[in-house]
């Protein structure tokens, strides 16, 4: 890994701190994710190389080309949701734009919490079906949903959940919207937003999906980079 992560550089336009962190891999094997210690500024420009060509990887592994890729941070977007508050804020480039009452996790069923902890926006899609057998429900589909973790936790529109919104939390974990706010919500998502969850008992873990860097403490997921002193 030390041999990779020295073929491994990221270049941002903005001054970043930054580190790179190997990560398990669901093969039994190891990834570098590269994150900074606080957000992306928006309008950074990062450039990405990786000079892995004839490097060796381990286990009789070299690297078989260089890769390289740039891109521009998007405009700054976070989800402010704080499960007691039975709300849903949406901040944007520091002003509020949105404010939705909402529906989280049931607290009492520990397997239906919310899970606490950084979420990133993963994925969209206007229509969803979704399972959860050991709650006997399959295929039911749900509109305007943003998916934010890989353990089945979405934002997404639910009627059947509007006259609780703002008041208790009864999902099996995703966060129901009125319809009109889900799809107002759904609109504005881009991949990588982050989606702030606090005040629920249950921690999101690598268990639930492959994007939990943001919830690793900063000093830790620098202890994670195989060139760490």
């Amino acid at each position: 890994m030390d041999a990779a992560e020295r073929a491994l550089a990221v270049q941002a336009s903005v001054p970043t701190v930054g580190s790179w962190a190997w990560l398990p891999d669901d093969n039994g094997g190891s990834r570098a994710h590269y994150r900074p210690q606080d957000y992306w500024q928006p309008g950074t420009n990062v450039s990405v190389t990786a000079k892995l060509y004839g490097v060796a990887l381990g286990g009789g592994s070299y690297g078989r080309e260089d890769i390289s890729t740039k891109f521009v941070i998007g405009r700054a977007q976070i989800v402010k949701a704080d499960v007691s508050s039975h709300r849903m804020i949406v901040i944007r480039d520091g002003q509020e734009v949105m404010d939705f009452p909402a529906s989280y996790g049931l607290s009492s069923d520990s397997q239906r919490n919310t899970t606490n902890g950084i979420h990133v926006v993963m994925n969209k899609a206007q229509k969803v079906l979704m399972s959860n057998p050991a709650y006997g429900y399959v295929n039911i589909p749900e509109f305007w949903a943003v998916r934010i973790s890989n353990n089945g936790e979405f934002i997404h529109a639910n009627p059947e959940t509007t006259g609780v919104q703002g008041s208790s939390n009864v999902t099996h974990g995703c966060v129901n919207l009125s319809t009109a706010n889900a799809q107002e919500y759904f609109n504005s998502a881009i991949f990588g937003d982050p989606v702030e969850v606090t005040d629920s008992p249950t921690p999101l873990t690598g268990a639930d999906g492959d994007i939990y860097d943001w919830t690793v403490p900063w000093e830790t997921w620098q202890a994670m980079s195989a060139l760490h002193p």
